[in-house]
């Protein structure tokens, strides 16, 4: 058969489709479903948020569609599927939103992969070859990560090959992405991640991960982004994952706990093995607020120790938070973005409560009757979709807007960026670019809330 894969984007606020001309790195989905495909099928993808879709082409070419979608992307995934189906096309949807509502999903699609997609992968194209359909496709395990398929790293759908090859300043921007576990064991209740993966975690092989790194270093690869929900979720594998990274002499950035500040020898093999920057999801100053999703082991009063210890390693910040929560006020926002500046946080994310289904925070929302609205396409991070409960949703929104507006303001750089810390430069330079990109959006932009999708 010949299947054609998707990575939708998403849409505006005015209906038009998100897009850009470059990007930082690069999801991995849809090349490692390429690879995980029997050879006999001829396998052809788009990542829509770079490349426009060649709908004509697709109807005419393709047997299969499938369609990867997670966060407000889950409505153009809809939107696709639906147009294809009606054309006579089988689609296929998966990926993290379709997971977690797969008979909704169902209703868009002729087969879901709820889960993971490596136990069930050739199944559905077995199925669907022979003109049937289980519906929903549910591996009765989880993957061992042993043995994964190997990518063709060059067909990242994100990726400039010709860029990377030519220029220098290209092969500093673009972050390799790689894998070393899957899964997070920690209770936060209002993540699709433990949700979807039911707090199970897995780390590949350290050998196999260390071959990986290796044949990309091969072909230049130096800069790596960790593609993991938390890579130190087991410190003991991590700990002898970065131990084996240290000779390589690569610089990488990841997601990660507060807990990576917390355990010495754990920091130490973070920092000699590379790491650069570090997304941290502190989510709140409050404890209260903490306390109602479920992340209490975050402990606000050592954050400032923890950050001091990132920084004296040369490690930047970029600092996740979330806005109006159960312990959040009105004056929570100013005190947050004075805490940011003290830090001196090199970057920040901030995110409205986005209730995932299936989450035990949007069943507790929806029982509360808080969830503000149903419209998918709109959890994008930046619109209130739970009504907060000290302050209205417009109050929230405004708040949002004066912390993101304070903390890339030229004043708020200046205080967090002069003195540089003293190792790693030019990482500090990379940083302090996207502070100017941000401010210069916001200016541009002074009445739009920034909605990160994550």
């Amino acid at each position: 058969m010949r299947i054609h894969l998707i990575s939708p984007t998403h849409y505006l606020p005015d209906g038009s489709l998100h897009k850009t001309t470059r990007y930082w790195t690069s999801g991995t989905t849809l090349p490692y479903l390429k690879a995980l495909t029997p050879p006999e099928h001829e396998v052809r993808f788009t990542d829509e948020l770079m490349h426009d879709l060649d709908l004509a082409a697709i109807e005419r070419e393709a047997d299969v569609v499938g369609i990867t979608a997670m966060g407000p992307q889950i409505r153009r995934a809809y939107d696709l599927a639906d147009h294809f189906r009606s054309r006579g096309k089988k689609v296929v949807l998966g990926g993290t939103w379709v997971s977690l509502t797969p008979e909704k999903s169902r209703e868009h699609a002729d087969a879901v992969v709820a889960g993971e997609a490596e136990y069930v992968w050739h199944r559905v194209l077995a199925d669907l070859e022979a003109n049937r359909s289980a519906g929903i496709y549910r591996a009765d395990r989880w993957h061992d990560l042993r043995g994964l398929p190997v990518i063709d790293h060059w067909t990242l759908p994100l990726l400039k090959p010709d860029a990377f090859r030519s220029s220098w300043l290209y092969r500093m921007y673009f972050f390799w992405p790689i894998m070393f576990s899957r899964g997070c064991p920690h209770p936060c209740e209002y993540c699709a991640v433990q949700t979807y993966y039911r707090r199970a975690f897995r780390t590949r092989p350290v050998e196999e991960f260390i071959d990986e790194v290796q044949r990309m270093r091969s072909f230049g690869a130096q800069r790596f982004l960790f593609l993991d929900d938390n890579p130190i979720g087991n410190p003991e594998k991590a700990k002898e994952m970065l131990r084996r990274l240290i000779p390589l002499n690569i610089q990488w950035v990841s997601q990660a706990t507060i807990n990576v500040a917390r355990d010495p020898e754990l920091l130490d093999l973070v920092a000699r093995s590379g790491a650069r920057v570090l997304s941290i999801g502190f989510e709140s100053l409050s404890d209260e607020s903490l306390s109602s999703i479920g992340k209490s082991f975050n402990r606000p009063s050592r954050y400032a120790e923890d950050i001091a210890k990132l920084r004296a390693r040369g490690i930047h910040v970029i600092a996740l938070v979330m806005v109006g929560l159960d312990g959040d006020t009105t004056s929570t926002f100013a005190a947050t973005l004075r805490w940011l500046d003290e830090n001196k946080i090199s970057f920040l994310k901030l995110f409205t409560p986005a209730p995932y289904p299936g989450t035990k925070f949007h069943a507790e929302m929806q029982a509360a009757g808080r969830i503000l609205g149903e419209d998918w396409g709109r959890y994008d991070y930046g619109t209130p979709n739970v009504a907060p409960k000290n302050m209205t949703p417009q109050e929230m929104i405004d708040g949002f807007n004066f912390v993101y507006s304070g903390f890339y303001s030229v004043r708020s750089m200046l205080r967090r960026f002069v003195p540089p810390p003293r190792k790693n430069l030019l990482e500090s330079l990379a940083m302090l670019v996207a502070n100017l990109k941000v401010n210069s959006y916001l200016r541009r932009n002074p009445q739009s809330s920034w909605g990160t999708i994550s």
